[in-house]
């Protein structure tokens, strides 16, 4: 088959997509929000960085051999209820979200594409990929991975920090960081400030490298002074060019691992062996 001629989804013919080999085809779909990000930064601040990281891990994986991965279109908006008290914040619901997953999951695993990575850039929406990804297994029948692209690099990330625990929570020295390197004219460092967070408990800190072990909902207007949580005057354009690549370097690696899986063993239940069977069917149905 020859190489398709782009690497976005949504950029393909159907003719192209029917001919992808199902067992060496990756999606990665980049998942983010749309939310206050303190008075420095964009709006787009988690969906713009992990699509950045995705199109930079799609190339490089392709570079080295992998042609069949693909990134999906992204999924603007996230679960921000923590950041309505801020104007410009668009939030969907829980159950909204993981329904619109499961419908795109759906509409990938009905066409025999099983293998889905959903790369994320808001700590608010870990938890109900989580969930999702649960959910996928069982009503569509595939599996999903599921990564924040910080838990990828947390060792990366002690090493580049200089902030304080607490320094790299939101709008910090590392999203500062990251917008700096990838559109810094769109980071007004004259109205950043410093905002560590006061930690509810001991076990709940709020810091991209060691988050606490207890969950506790934030709410940005009552715990911090302007959206920041965390050191943006730490941030700088170099910290956010070794933070993205190794990033890059990470979904790589996971990329690879993923489509060295069998398609058997990313089929769950019984929704999974109904779409084995479908699979079966349909392979010599498909139009030419």
């Amino acid at each position: 088959m020859a190489e398709a001629p782009s690497s976005n989804w949504w950029e393909l013919r159907w003719k192209e997509i029917a001919s992808l080999d199902r067992s060496k085809t990756l999606v990665i779909q980049p998942t983010g929000a749309i939310e206050q990000h303190g008075p420095h930064l964009p709006l787009d601040v988690d969906i713009f960085n992990s699509t950045q990281i995705a199109t930079r891990a799609v190339a490089r994986a392709r570079e080295l051999g992998m042609e069949s991965v693909f990134m999906a279109p992204p999924i603007w908006w996230g679960t921000s209820p923590h950041h309505l008290a801020y104007p410009g914040t668009i939030s969907l619901r829980m159950e909204t979200m993981s329904d619109l997953l499961i419908d795109i999951a759906s509409s990938f695993a009905a066409h025999g594409f099983y293998r889905i990575l959903w790369l994320n850039g808001h700590g608010g929406n870990q938890g109900v990929l989580s969930a999702t990804a649960l959910r996928c297994s069982e009503v569509v029948g595939i599996t999903p991975a599921v990564v924040s692209y910080w838990q990828l690099i947390r060792d990366a990330l002690r090493e580049i920090g200089e902030s304080a625990n607490g320094g790299m929570g939101h709008a910090c020295e590392m999203e500062t960081s990251i917008q700096l390197h990838l559109r810094g004219e769109r980071v007004a460092m004259e109205t950043a400030s410093t905002d560590i967070p006061r930690q509810l408990t001991s076990y709940s800190c709020v810091d991209f490298r060691n988050s606490g072990p207890v969950m506790m909902p934030w709410d940005f207007m009552r715990d911090s002074k302007e959206g920041t949580m965390g050191d943006p005057m730490l941030a700088s354009e170099d910290k956010g060019r070794r933070i993205v690549r190794a990033a890059v370097d990470k979904v790589v690696d996971l990329s690879r691992e993923l489509l060295a899986l069998k398609n058997e063993e990313l089929l769950a239940g019984k929704a999974g062996r109904a779409l084995q069977s479908e699979a079966a069917q349909t392979a010599g149905r498909m139009p030419g």
